[in-house]
């Protein structure tokens, strides 16, 4: 006699009492968790006020133009300047604003901002007109 063998069923669990803690586990997190989108950095905002005022009237500008000749403004004077006298006439400045002419080439902004950083300037700003 032969001897019948009865196939197993493979035994599948039932999965929906794990949604529903799944589920009931997600809503918890979302009432407890806060949402505070300043927490990962600190942010410093600046300060305005008199002060700013002040420096614009102190303020510097460099204009080149497409010819590459150097004109130094100094609120309403301007005045124009060579290059190997940059570094005299901004003796104590921090910052400078440069105004380029939009068709110069990039070679003589990037000598020239060489040229103020070693002269001792911290600050930079670059603008191109027309």
């Amino acid at each position: 006699m032969k001897r019948r063998t009865k196939k197993r069923s493979l035994a599948t669990p039932d999965l929906t009492p794990l949604i529903d803690v799944v589920f009931l586990l997600l809503i918890f997190f979302m009432l407890v968790t806060t949402f505070d989108k300043y927490s990962a950095f600190k942010l410093e905002l600046p300060n305005s006020g008199i002060e700013s005022t002040e420096k614009q009237d102190k303020s510097f500008e460099l204009i080149i133009d497409s010819n590459q000749n150097y004109f130094l403004k100094n609120g309403k004077i301007s005045e124009k300047i060579y290059m190997d006298n940059l570094g005299e006439k901004l003796k104590n400045i921090d910052e400078i604003s440069i105004s380029a002419d939009k068709n110069l080439k990039y070679e003589v902004i990037v000598k020239t901002i060489g040229k103020l950083k070693n002269d001792g300037i911290k600050k930079v700003e670059l603008n191109f007109y027309e």
